[in-house]
């Protein structure tokens, strides 16, 4: 019977997931397949879409297929004595996890995918998200972008990153520049998140394009939703019961935890008031007393409360920890599953008797000690690793930085500053670097294409 190797699933198509993927690979090819299952049919440039409400032409390369070539990068550095190549061990599977399992997930078409390991990429959803497959995606787009080119008044809600970009594709972009935008946020900080620094910043370049805020104040949004599709004006009711006008509403607030596939396995782990997944530092799920019950199961990226800021970049190194741990954790496995295969403490003892038994025997016993030598060390080595108490990895959040979209051809690389210590003569500042001019107007999308899409010409697949 041919050996079947155990799956490491990872729930999550996204950067963090991908992510997971490539790392993983390359560690475990040869004793684990990895299965990434995402609910979208094509990977989705997520950091394109605030553009796309604007700029138009370009939407197509927003939605990358899945095809053979797309963890080839994973191939790389990989020795060529290697009997497997790292990407033959990647599969996607569409589909959408319903409920999680001790030992498998089952998807909502009824088909169940069994792990060893599991990784939940989730992420977080996003009001109007856009449609799972691409044809869908890329009407949806030019939708927005049919509606924002029509506008005269524009209610742009949320301050985070996305508004921002939105906002400032919006004022840059000639066909939409000159529209009236208004930008609301409950808090009195845009990216509240961050050092009242980037506020600042951004104050700024919305004066520069002429932007209208509203701070402190919330949405009421209608149970119905926003008549957008009408093309006419209505109001827009704010909590303080003042209104504005509009002809356009568009709802970048705050995403949702998608962690409810884990309700089936560990309930304990979702925090109920915030529904993000409780992990421990190695970045295992946990309850609120951090208790780990599943250590074979490990949250990363936004959908993990781990106190990092909410981002691509945080989520890959917490990828990078949760793979280096995984890996830790087949070795264990694997070295135990050896030495109780071959019986370590009788057999050490056996090699050393017959080496005894072989010297009394032979004047030149040095080749029979060389080989039982050779088979007592190997033995020694796996006793000696398995008496290692095995130490995971434990993730550090990071200084909490933002690239920042404001408008085309403009942006920041902004840095929270680092804490202040007794021997600071003043409190730090943020770092901050603004971009080189000439970034491409489509952002990221031809560089991820050529990275997951090698040779694929046609854009529209």
């Amino acid at each position: 019977m041919a050996y079947v190797k155990p799956n490491i699933v990872v729930i999550g198509g996204s950067f963090v997931g991908v992510k997971m993927v490539d790392l993983l690979a390359p560690r475990v090819h040869e004793t684990h397949d990895i299965i990434l299952i995402e609910k979208n049919s094509h990977f989705q440039n997520l950091y394109a879409f605030p553009r796309l409400h604007s700029v138009t032409g370009f939407e197509h390369k927003a939605f990358i297929p899945f095809t053979s070539r797309f963890f080839n990068n994973a191939d790389e550095n990989v020795a060529s004595s290697s009997k497997t190549l790292p990407s033959s061990s990647t599969k996607v599977v569409r589909g959408e996890v319903t409920s999680i399992l001790p030992n498998k997930v089952v998807l909502k078409d009824g088909q169940k995918i069994p792990y060893e390991y599991l990784v939940l990429a989730t992420g977080t959803g996003r009001t109007g998200t856009i449609a799972r497959d691409k044809k869908a995606g890329v009407m949806a787009c030019q939708r927005h972008q049919k509606r924002v080119k029509n506008a005269k008044k524009i209610v742009v809600v949320g301050g985070g990153a996305f508004g921002v970009q939105l906002v400032c594709d919006i004022k840059t972009w000639p066909e939409t520049k000159h529209k009236d935008v208004t930008l609301v946020h409950s808090h009195e900080h845009l990216m509240n998140r961050f050092h009242s620094g980037l506020h600042d910043i951004v104050m700024e370049r919305f004066d520069e394009l002429g932007v209208n805020t509203i701070l402190g104040e919330r949405v009421v949004v209608p149970r119905k939703g926003f008549p957008n599709h009408l093309g006419k004006e209505f109001d827009v009711q704010l909590s303080s019961g003042r209104s504005l006008k509009a002809d356009l509403v568009i709802l970048c607030t705050g995403p949702i935890p998608l962690s409810s596939p884990l309700r089936t396995l560990s309930p304990q782990s979702i925090n109920p008031h915030t529904k993000y997944i409780r992990v421990k530092p190695t970045l295992q799920i946990c309850s609120a007393t951090g208790a780990v019950e599943f250590p074979n199961v490990f949250a990363i990226g936004d959908v993990a409360d781990t106190g990092a800021h909410k981002a691509a970049k945080p989520g890959g190194v917490q990828a990078e920890v949760a793979a280096r741990n995984i890996e830790k954790m087949i070795r264990a496995k694997t070295t135990k599953a050896f030495k109780e295969k071959i019986g370590f403490g009788g057999r050490l003892a056996s090699l050393r008797a017959s080496a005894s038994m072989e010297t009394l025997r032979t004047e030149d016993s040095s080749d029979t000690q060389d080989s039982v030598d050779s088979e007592a060390t190997l033995v020694n080595d796996v006793v000696e690793e398995d008496q290692v108490k095995l130490e995971l990895e434990e993730y550090m959040r990071n200084t909490p930085g933002i690239h920042l979209g404001l408008g085309i051809g403009k942006g920041v690389l902004f840095y929270n500053p680092p804490p202040q210590t007794k021997f600071d003569n003043e409190p730090p500042r943020p770092d901050i670097k603004w971009d080189e001019p000439g970034k491409p107007l489509e952002i990221n999308c031809g560089r991820l294409w050529a990275l997951r899409a090698p040779g694929v010409q046609d854009f529209h697949l």
